[in-house]
């Protein structure tokens, strides 16, 4: 655990939004090579990229604000505070992922081949996002006998040895960002990459949610029907597209 990175006079750095960032830039490479590899111009990959990392950045400070609005209905100004502290990956996927489709559609980019590179780019930053979760001290798992068990510092108020159930999802989204790459070039239709991803995510949620610890007592069987319901969808769609739709058919899913 180490929570904060550095500081720079009075500003303090802290590792989650470090790593945050680190995600962004990671997958905004991959993003590159990618559209260098289908496009041969990494030109207006960039603009993709630009907005993901606006949208991000601005979406999970969004997120986290409104989830503790208390801290800050009292001090607006503590909203607009640079320092790292305060973010939610999931409002950043989401806020990240709206901007670079309204780029993508004003560069007249097909949406589910932007859907694809989201796909593909999101599980490489998941990753880095669980290694800031490791480093900030939250999402922690279980209580666990077992000899990788993470101790954690007894001023966070974390008892006993736990689950490093940021790790295990570090390598589960590595495992599917891996998957993802290696097949990038043999999915017959657009947005099968992106429903793999709904897919492979969902099972990698639900699997971790049983070591993961959490404060509120229902939390975790929340996430792992929220999964479940994305596997199945996922299931679903891509039965649809490979089964039932003919090769030229629609590509409305």
């Amino acid at each position: 655990m180490h929570r904060e990175l550095f500081r720079i006079g009075n500003v303090t750095i802290y590792s989650y939004g470090v790593m945050l960032a680190l995600g962004f830039i990671a997958a905004g490479l991959v993003a590159r090579q990618r559209f260098v590899e289908q496009y041969k111009d990494p030109g207006t990959v960039l603009d993709l990229v630009l907005a993901a990392m606006i949208g991000g950045i601005v979406g999970a400070r969004l997120f986290y604000v409104v989830g503790h609005w208390s801290e800050y209905s009292g001090n607006l100004g503590e909203i607009f505070r640079l320092n790292m502290e305060g973010l939610v990956f999931y409002g950043g996927l989401v806020l990240g992922l709206a901007l670079a489709l309204l780029v993508g559609y004003l560069k007249h980019l097909r949406f589910w081949w932007v859907m694809d590179l989201a796909g593909l780019c999101v599980p490489l930053a998941l990753a880095f996002g669980r290694v800031g979760c490791l480093l900030n001290g939250c999402c922690y798992g279980k209580e666990t006998g077992l000899p990788w068990g993470i101790t954690y510092p007894a001023s966070s108020g974390i008892i006993g040895a736990r689950h490093p159930t940021q790790i295990y999802e570090l390598i589960l989204d590595l495992a599917l960002f891996g998957f993802l790459w290696w097949k990038r070039d043999d999915f017959a239709r657009e947005g099968t990459a992106f429903w793999f991803f709904v897919l492979g995510y969902g099972l990698i949620r639900f699997t971790v949610e049983f070591f993961r610890d959490h404060p509120q007592q229902y939390a975790a069987l929340g996430f792992q029907l929220a999964s479940i319901a994305m596997v199945l969808v996922a299931t679903l769609v891509l039965l649809f597209r490979y089964r039932l739709l003919p090769e030229g058919g629609s590509e409305l899913l």
